[in-house]
């Protein structure tokens, strides 16, 4: 199994390299910030009513063997202090796919009137596929080549914290914690994810919100997201997102030659009503495969209650 790994990433390592610059092992996906299960597992339950959400990501279309990612989540509260939540993803890139299930708890104190600290922790596990019958290897009756499929399952975790109310959030978690390491190169890597975000009014029917995410994995650059949206009569979100790379605790020489500008993405989200969200994104690459554009689809489902006559409201975040 492990000459099969590696004989794997020798044949996609020029598809793979960009996923790995960007210090990116988990499935990525650009509308993370209308789903903060996907980062922090304290998120759950957060907006103060059960959210359904799912989304459908393909990278680098056109390019054979590109990334193609789903994710399905819904989280919710159990309690005044308890939520919960779970989340299944698929992400497939090349001949290797990465199946993973967790579940999510969160607990939940007031700060203040307004302001909320939550803990949370995720456990699941993820199966890592590799189709042998996929691969073109260079020389014939190559022993290193699986004949057929090769799977294997590994458990997986995630710890986080998340601080917000209604205005600002700021949220911190760490990601692969709990596995069993074969010392390979695809072994799951620990990654931590820096949140944070605002929403202000610029008029009675606009508001801008802007928000910042650092995923660092500890081995290539940083992956710095520095997003911007307008909110136009509370139902029309646009926006954009700018991609790049930071040197905090990588090889220096290795990031010195990633091309600091990975992608700049537009974004669409439309809440037909309080209950709907539905949203699009197209992100330009600004490397290498400049040439090869990404989409992603989302698709979000509050299910809100009436509180004293009225029905409450979605949060901004």
């Amino acid at each position: 199994m492990k000459k099969a790994i590696l004989s794997f990433l020798a044949l996609v390592a020029c598809l793979s390299m960009p996923r790995v610059g960007m210090a990116q092992q988990d499935p990525q996906f650009t509308q993370y910030m209308f789903n903060g299960l996907l980062l922090n597992p304290a998120y759950a339950g957060s907006k103060g009513f059960t959210s359904l959400s799912g989304s459908h990501r393909s990278q680098w279309t056109g390019l054979e063997g590109a990334p193609v990612s789903q994710t399905l989540s819904v989280d919710g509260n159990l309690t005044r202090k308890l939520a919960a939540g779970f989340i299944i993803s698929n992400d497939k890139l090349g001949a290797q796919r990465f199946t993973e299930i967790s579940f999510n708890s969160a607990v939940r104190i007031s700060l203040s009137h307004a302001t909320r600290l939550a803990v949370g922790i995720s456990l699941g596990a993820t199966q890592q596929t590799l189709d042998g019958t996929k691969l073109d290897p260079a020389e014939r009756d190559d022993m290193a080549i699986p004949m057929g499929v090769e799977r294997a399952v590994k458990p997986n975790g995630r710890v986080g914290a998340y601080l917000y109310s209604t205005r600002f959030y700021t949220g911190v978690s760490l990601g692969n914690v709990v596995f069993f390491k074969d010392d390979l190169p695809t072994d799951p890597k620990p990654h931590l994810f820096l949140t944070s975000g605002g929403v202000f009014d610029l008029s009675r029917k606009m508001k801008f919100r802007p928000s910042i995410l650092l995923k660092e994995d500890f081995n290539g650059p940083a992956a710095l997201d520095l997003n911007t949206f307008l909110l136009f009569n509370e139902q029309i979100w646009l926006g954009t997102s700018f991609r790049t790379t930071l040197n905090i605790f990588n090889n220096r020489a290795f990031a010195t030659n990633t091309r600091l500008g990975n992608a700049l993405a537009v974004l669409l989200e439309l809440h037909p009503s309080p209950l709907m969200r539905v949203g699009y994104s197209y992100d330009f690459s600004l490397n290498k495969l400049r040439n090869y554009s990404s989409h992603e689809i989302s698709l979000g489902y509050n299910f809100l209650k009436k509180k004293y006559g009225r029905m409450l409201t979605p949060r901004y975040f």
